[in-house]
């Protein structure tokens, strides 16, 4: 993909997707910093019995040409056995980690976590569907946890390779809080982040008003790169690197 030319302001709107799923969907919006409008929303989608995948901006299958090579770049290099450890924060219900976790070629071992307990129950029981994964020492597991708050969680310093943000940031600043609490989510991320790790945040923010964010919020050197465009809305995946070099506060993986 090319490294995107930065266009002119256009604001995300998650509006036309939440809409015709729900009747209090304009309440949401002005409410996802709060835990119970999650347990609420998943439990809304889970009304049938059977639990489904509901994927904020796209499913898996979309952007997995990106994912899996993104994988393996930040993971332990050859012909290190080890696996790549990744973090999903704000996972809900989403196909996301489950696809990785089932394709990746090379072990990795996967944690999701998400506030809601309503929607970890649900991707636990659609885990149970997923076909064992490619490599036999891949692993995924599920977290009721803050993603603001992942030291609070059990979430110590340089403990991944990778992080994945696909619309969890975008959700906060949607709040009356959110500049501060989306902060705290990048700086949680990042800490986290071993040496040479990245952390990819998928939006449909424009580059021109998410990247000074990203800037300020204690993330140098954001690089940006055009999604594509999906349902009529173009995407967008920012890449936070933590630098290879750096000290790390606690032993950096191998």
């Amino acid at each position: 993909m090319a490294m995107l030319m930065l266009p002119a302001w256009r604001g995300p709107a998650l509006g036309p997707l939440l809409r015709p799923l729900c009747s209090w969907a304009d309440g949401l919006l002005h409410s996802m910093a709060q835990p119970g409008t999650w347990d609420r929303f998943y439990t809304q989608q889970d009304t049938a019995g059977t639990p489904s995948h509901f994927n904020w901006f796209f499913d898996y299958m979309a952007i997995s040409g990106l994912l899996l090579p993104a994988l393996r770049g930040c993971g332990p290099p050859e012909p290190n056995p080890n696996p790549t450890r990744v973090l999903e924060v704000g996972c809900g219900t989403s196909d996301l980690s489950l696809g990785l976790y089932r394709d990746s070629p090379h072990p990795v071992h996967i944690s999701c976590v998400d506030v809601s307990p309503v929607a970890i129950k649900s991707l636990h029981r659609l885990l149970q569907e997923v076909p064992p994964p490619r490599h036999p020492l891949s692993q995924l597991h599920l977290h009721v946890a803050d993603a603001t708050d992942l030291e609070g969680g059990g979430f110590g310093d340089g403990s991944f390779h990778l992080v994945l943000d696909k619309g969890t940031c975008d959700s906060l600043l949607r709040c009356a809080q959110g500049p501060s609490q989306a902060r705290r989510l990048v700086a949680e991320c990042l800490r986290v982040l071993c040496p040479g790790g990245s952390l990819l945040q998928f939006s449909d923010e424009d580059p021109d008003a998410r990247v000074p964010f990203l800037e300020q919020a204690g993330a140098p050197g954001v690089t940006v790169q055009e999604v594509g465009h999906l349902g009529g809305m173009c995407y967008y995946v920012y890449t936070l690197c933590r630098p290879a070099l750096e000290t790390p506060t606690t032993v950096a993986l191998n």
